[in-house]
């Protein structure tokens, strides 16, 4: 993935926050691309954008939940507390919280990307204990 396209991603991440009512900043690090306030907490955001959707038969997309070059680690608590996986060709996001990341890949449905999945997703993700 390029880099043009993961920016791209947690620009439009913190769109969505921002649409939302949630104040964001976009801060790049090791573990964390976007910090979120909301009235009780902080939320460390990771962000995973694709642009294609995988396998061949177009049913879902396909994120990289790990972290890592050779030995591929999968993403934890340690670094962030939400995951923001961005599907840019349909300008959607989920969200999830990080504890419920349990692989390397993270696949979802394509169906999943509609209207209203930002606000739902982030309300679970957030609420999640």
């Amino acid at each position: 993935m390029s880099v043009i396209v993961g920016q791209a991603g947690e620009h439009l991440c913190a769109a969505v926050l921002f649409e939302m009512g949630v104040q964001c900043a976009v801060c790049p690090t090791p573990g964390m691309d976007l910090v979120a306030f909301d009235h009780k907490r902080v939320w460390r955001i990771e962000v995973k954008t694709t642009t294609r959707i995988y396998p061949s038969d177009k049913v879902c997309y396909a994120f990289n939940t790990s972290r890592g070059n050779s030995k591929k680690k999968r993403l934890n608590a340690t670094t962030c507390d939400v995951l923001a996986l961005v599907a840019l060709p349909k300008r959607r996001v989920i969200f999830r919280n990080i504890k419920t990341v349990t692989s390397k890949v993270t696949r979802l449905s394509s169906k999943k990307f509609i209207e209203g999945c930002e606000l739902e997703s982030w309300k679970a993700a957030t609420t999640w204990t």
